[in-house]
């Protein structure tokens, strides 16, 4: 028997709210049109798209939402769905045929947040779900629809019917933090690892690291291994030694 399983529930795994939520001159706006939405004192629209790149917050900010919502409408009615996770097991053997009983449970759901958008494309059955959670979910009274993708709207390759209904309502760009909060953005990454970067090692890593998001989980998973091998608590002398295992490889 085939063990599927979807993570519905909020949060997804983190502790990620809007007071813990990384803010610089870049993304403060798009935090607070969340913030506001989460509410469900907007009237209308009923639709949230944010945009932006990887390790931008995007994740961080429907988890926020989420938490918000939750404290309005009750845990049970406030639902977290991965759309890469829902691809990757949709196309499994008929997987979509066997999704009922949590296509249901997103159907009754008042706040709907659907993580990694983009995974859609190209999925006509995944794109006809989108589609019709929608128009569920936003029909309610208090219903609202959020959702989350790394590909911004002008380069979609949804259906036209599916990205018109996602355009209904509020499109925001969530754009990465200054170079004054990449060393906070260190630390949060680190924390979700269930690591401590002090903020001195993150000053001097910051400096180091490319910008890119694979090489920086990278980075941090050398260093998190390292500290467990030797026992050790994470310094910047720590740190250089796994940089130098590294560049010895």
């Amino acid at each position: 028997m085939y063990n599927f399983q979807l993570k519905l529930e909020f949060p997804p795994d983190r502790d990620d709210t809007f007071e813990n939520f990384i803010q610089s001159p870049e993304n403060r706006t798009c935090a607070a049109l969340c913030h506001q939405f989460s509410t469900l004192q907007d009237a209308a629209p009923k639709g949230l798209v944010i945009h932006g790149p990887a390790l931008c917050g995007k994740t961080h900010l429907l988890a926020a939402m989420g938490q918000v919502a939750s404290r309005s409408v009750g845990s049970a009615s406030a639902v977290y769905l991965d759309c890469a996770q829902l691809a990757a097991e949709g196309r499994q053997k008929d997987m979509y045929g066997r999704l009922a009983e949590y296509v249901g449970a997103m159907e009754r759901a008042v706040f709907l947040t659907v993580d990694r958008l983009e995974a859609a494309q190209d999925e006509e059955e995944l794109c006809n779900l989108v589609f019709n959670l929608y128009n569920e979910v936003t029909g309610k009274p208090n219903g609202r629809f959020a959702a989350a993708s790394a590909v911004s709207p002008p380069q979609w390759r949804f259906p036209d019917w599916l990205s018109t209904r996602l355009l209904w309502g509020h499109v925001a760009e969530l754009r990465p933090v200054g170079d004054e909060a990449r060393p906070q953005v260190l630390m949060k990454m680190a924390a979700d690892m269930r690591m401590v970067l002090p903020r001195e090692a993150a000053l001097w890593l910051v400096t180091r690291l490319p910008r890119d998001p694979e090489s920086q989980w990278q980075a941090l998973g050398r260093i998190d291994r390292l500290s467990l091998t030797k026992g050790r608590k994470i310094s910047i002398p720590l740190i250089k030694e796994a940089v130098e295992q590294v560049d010895g490889q």
